[in-house]
């Protein structure tokens, strides 16, 4: 479980990637769009600046890219601040890492995992989260399969719904309102 005081060091790690990365990197990046003609263009810049061109598939696979990184890294950090309002309230807060993870439709490994009441909450990128600044914080775990990490059956709009009242409100069954919210009650 982490204490405010782990979980500061990571929020410091995580910042100093946020420092490197810069503005651009978590930036609004519009998606390309396909044409009727199946032409892709991409539109980029704000006001008077503002330019579409077109663009290749594998340069809009690129922008993709490069839009979900940004977005992914964002939704890590304000994370964070649920994070340290659920420590305070007393709920268990763990990051984990799995050296076989099934049932996850990516290649997960170097991902570290947030766990909150037992439930694996969200995939942290490595680029996001770099292992090597807070290692010794970071559970490295055989797999997901342990009662204390694995999936709760419950899906996102429960999981939203328990952050929420525990961000809220302490001594509350976070899984049992994640699974009532997530209609597997």
């Amino acid at each position: 479980m982490l204490s405010i005081e782990n979980f500061s060091r990571i929020a410091a790690a995580a910042q100093s990637v946020v420092a490197q990365r810069g503005q651009d990197f978590y930036g609004w990046v519009n998606s390309p769009e396909a044409q009727a003609d199946g032409k892709l263009t991409h539109t980029s810049g704000w006001g008077d600046q503002q330019a579409t061109r077109e663009v290749s598939g594998a340069e809009a696979v690129s922008i993709m890219k490069r839009k979900l990184d940004g977005a992914y890294g964002e939704r890590f950090i304000t994370s964070l601040g649920t994070v340290a309002a659920l420590i305070a309230n007393g709920y268990s807060v763990r990051l984990v890492q799995f050296r076989k993870e099934a049932g996850v439709p990516f290649d997960a490994e170097g991902w570290t995992v947030m766990v909150i009441e037992t439930m694996p909450i969200f995939h942290i990128s490595p680029d996001d989260l770099r292992l090597e600044d807070v290692a010794d914080v970071v559970e490295i775990l055989d797999d997901n399969q342990a009662a204390d990490v694995c999936w709760k059956q419950t899906n996102k709009i429960g999981e939203f719904a328990a952050l929420l009242a525990g961000v809220c409100r302490s001594g509350l069954d976070l899984v049992d309102i994640a699974r009532g919210a997530s209609g597997f009650a």
